[in-house]
């Protein structure tokens, strides 16, 4: 499609880049935008792309007629014309593209993050407590509408900034595909369903928090240099701690400790990542970003430190009484060491090679190699609370 919209356009002349758009009173639609491009480059001088009954008037005084994600019945009469030249997304209406939209601007791939939810649980060992199953599922499930909720205010909020980005110009706001009015009803009735469904969990308290939270960080600490780390370091942390209060099982000051440095860590990740997106295309700070191309080298001095700093709590706590008397197998948590370095060094190198373009906790989920890690992580925390003479007989 690409290459036959390039041929209908190579047989016109190339005029300098312009606008012609509605200003003022003079709105131009139909009739009226039919006129002023005949007026500029003459009738049949020109194609033109458009998806509305009222782009009509133009196809007629067009050379050849594109149409994108246009309804059925506006392609019909372009067709009983015979001016329908290429067609782009043709079968679906307006409604589903918007309701395809909507979905988008949701962001369901970032639910992910909010298995975190389930991570005291499993810490815990009790992993036939369905009770606490189904608690950690509420949670991660209210999380998820809130999160949803609070990303399409952030979106309104962003949109200058996504605009001029490359990727998250193609998001439904910042594209125009969905109006803003759109954020503004959904948001408030996702973020209120997220609370109900929280409430019998006993989490709706830190589901609030982390909603203040992360607002607070949009608006006011997002250009903020190294508080953003810490705030976006405490979103993760919220939910970790949510998701023990909901199953019953609170978490340990060793996996808050834990989890502190991993998730600086991470948090350090996303920061340099966009830096180098930007040292890529030439250009030197992102709008609404706290940093320049040149804190690179000390943010990742940051997060590869907060790193290693994490694989030593682990190590302490393998070492501490606790550990030694709620495994019969303590030994073999020495495992979580090195698989925690290797995921953690692998993220690193693959943000340093400009591979890393979305929240790390998401590329991970998408990386075969991680899975694997995390299964053999699991299996490990398996063996090790197996009774003693279970791996010694």
């Amino acid at each position: 499609q690409n290459q036959i919209a390039d041929d209908l356009c190579s047989e016109f002349p190339q005029p300098a880049r312009e606008v012609i758009a509605t200003e003022g009173t003079r709105n131009l639609r139909g009739a009226a935008k039919a006129q002023i491009l005949c007026e500029r480059f003459g009738r049949g001088g020109f194609v033109y792309a458009g998806n509305d009954s009222t782009d009509h008037p133009v196809w007629d005084c067009a050379a050849s007629a594109i149409a994108v994600t246009a309804p059925p019945g506006v392609l019909r009469k372009l067709r009983e014309r015979n001016q329908l030249g290429i067609v782009f997304n043709e079968g679906e209406t307006g409604l589903a593209r918007k309701c395809r939209a909507g979905i988008r601007a949701l962001r369901p791939y970032q639910w992910i993050k909010n298995a975190l939810c389930f991570v005291p649980l499993l810490a815990s060992g009790r992993v036939l407590d369905g009770a606490g199953w189904w608690a950690a599922l509420a949670m991660a499930v209210g999380f998820s509408l809130v999160a949803s909720g609070l990303y399409l205010l952030n979106d309104v909020a962003d949109l200058e900034a996504d605009r001029a980005h490359p990727r998250k110009s193609r998001r439904p706001f910042a594209s125009g595909e969905l109006p803003l009015q759109a954020a503004f009803l959904l948001s408030p009735v996702l973020i209120l369903l997220g609370l109900l469904v929280s409430l019998p969990t006993g989490g709706a308290a830190l589901l609030l928090l982390y909603g203040v939270s992360s607002l607070t960080y949009n608006l006011a600490l997002k250009e903020r240099p190294i508080v953003d780390l810490l705030m976006l370091a405490g979103l993760y942390t919220i939910r970790l701690m949510a998701g023990g209060v909901a199953s019953g099982h609170p978490v340990s000051l060793w996996l808050l400790s834990f989890s502190s440095f991993l998730f600086f860590s991470l948090a350090s990740v996303k920061r340099v990542s966009e830096l180098k997106r930007l040292i890529a295309v030439g250009a030197r700070q992102a709008r609404r970003r706290a940093y320049h191309v040149e804190d690179l080298r000390i943010l990742e001095t940051f997060g590869i430190a907060s790193t290693f700093a994490s694989t030593v709590v682990i190590s302490l706590y393998i070492q501490s009484d606790i550990a030694q008397g709620s495994y019969g197998n303590p030994i073999v948590l020495w495992a979580a060491v090195p698989l925690l370095l290797l995921w953690q060094c692998r993220l690193w190198l693959a943000t340093d090679r400009g591979y890393m373009h979305d929240d790390p906790i998401i590329y991970s989920a998408r990386d075969r190699v991680s899975w694997v890690i995390f299964a053999c992580l699991a299996v490990a925390v398996a063996v090790a609370r197996l009774p003693q003479f279970a791996i010694n007989s």
